[in-house]
């Protein structure tokens, strides 16, 4: 009987999808309105929903395709505006579920995600095609749902985010909900709805909206596992957002810039620990990397005091030689515990580009650097210019003359 339930379904499933090629005499908008409520309580009473704890629909409930094709006939009917079937039906069968998990009456385990994973879809499509009338509390609704399914599940990510990114690029919702919303997800660390959040306001808003969280989480030196994901979203964010409002970096430094090098120093010469910490060493410095170096472009094209970027460039210099001589790199290892030789490479090659691009600038920071870390950052600029070549002879002075401001 399961076996042939699934077939049946998944007949309906072809029916549906293809309503507007057949004849409607042969199935009527009420009889696919009858058969979504009975399928909708086979789903349910798999879920624990149904009122009866055994029901004629329960040997169905064990199959895993019988479910599979049921989920998906509700899918196709939420997706298809063309069949008729009464709304009040398809919106008990994909909100309910998400409002049992919200209520915790239902737990998120192996059986119920893909029921709940298919639920997400549904009242996705039927966010898109919902009036205009009552559209803003019903998309405030499901925002609420997917981040609470976000919190509890790394399973349904995927759906929970194409949930969320429907809901906040809905016309329905004011840039100042997205605010909210923006700065909700970086206080409690869901970098990637955050993400989805910033991308669909306006340039650079949703980051303006969520310093604080991100402030929280760059600056939490005990908590490792926060700084790889919230690093890595800021740097993407401010890569999409940064040509259409580069002043945005001015906002960046004052606030989180002092964070962000601490975690380059942090990580670099790795003075701190903890689960995960050494596995992503190289991930974090190339971050705070990337971001100074964005930040460093806009300060040299911004009509920025000279001495400010001097002043910027200098402290980033300090901490990358403190990598250097801990790190060493490529054929002049450094011998220390922990050491890793790309991230002194990587920190190399920023002393090169700040050498090749801006050259005065880097003349005026190497004046004000002790003679000791200046030979650190010399030998390392002639390493990654020579391509760490092993070098024969003795040192040579490190010469500005080939380069012009």
């Amino acid at each position: 009987v399961p076996e042939t339930s699934a077939l049946c379904l998944y007949a309906l499933r072809l029916l549906v999808q293809n309503y507007i090629m057949i004849e409607k005499e042969s199935i009527s908008s009420s009889e696919l309105g009858d058969i979504g409520s009975t399928v909708t309580e086979i789903i349910f009473e798999k879920l624990g929903l149904s009122p009866s704890k055994k029901s004629a629909c329960t040997a169905l409930t064990r199959d895993r395709k019988v479910i599979e094709q049921a989920c998906g006939l509700i899918e196709d009917m939420c997706q298809s505006d063309m069949i008729g079937v009464n709304i009040s039906i398809l919106t008990r069968a994909a909100v309910e579920p998400l409002a049992a998990i919200q209520e915790k009456r239902v737990a998120i385990d192996k059986d119920t995600s893909p029921i709940i994973a298919s639920s997400l879809r549904s009242t996705q499509h039927l966010l898109l095609s919902h009036p205009d009338d009552g559209k803003a509390d019903f998309t405030r609704a499901l925002i609420q749902i997917a981040l609470e399914i976000l919190q509890e599940s790394n399973e349904l990510d995927a759906p929970s985010l194409d949930l969320l990114k429907c809901c906040v690029e809905s016309s329905a919702l004011p840039n100042e909900d997205g605010g909210l919303i923006a700065s909700y997800t970086a206080a409690h660390g869901l970098w990637r709805a955050w993400a989805v959040v910033c991308a669909a306001l306006p340039p650079g808003y949703g980051i303006s909206c969520s310093i604080t969280g991100i402030k929280s989480s760059l600056g939490d030196l005990e908590d490792v596992a926060k700084h790889v994901s919230a690093l890595t979203a800021l740097r993407a964010a401010l890569q999409n957002a940064s040509a259409n409002d580069p002043g945005l970096f001015s906002i960046i430094l004052q606030s989180v810039g002092f964070e962000i090098l601490q975690l380059l120093r942090a990580y670099s010469v790795r003075i701190l620990n903890g689960s995960g910490f050494d596995d992503n060493r190289v991930v974090v410095c190339t971050e705070a990397v990337r971001v100074n170096l964005m930040a460093f472009t806009y300060l040299s094209s911004a009509p920025t005091e000279e001495a400010k970027v001097i002043a910027f460039v200098s402290t980033l210099f300090s901490i990358l030689i403190e990598s250097v001589a801990f790190n060493g790199y490529p054929n002049h290892p450094s011998g220390k515990v922990g050491a890793d030789e790309a991230i002194g490479r990587m920190s190399a090659q920023v002393f090169v580009h700040v050498l090749r691009s801006s050259p005065g600038v880097f003349k005026s920071t190497m004046l004000a650097i002790p003679p000791d870390s200046r030979s650190v950052l010399e030998a390392s600029v002639r390493a990654d210019m020579n391509g760490y070549k092993l070098q024969q002879g003795g040192k040579k002075k490190l010469s500005l003359k080939g380069f012009q401001r």
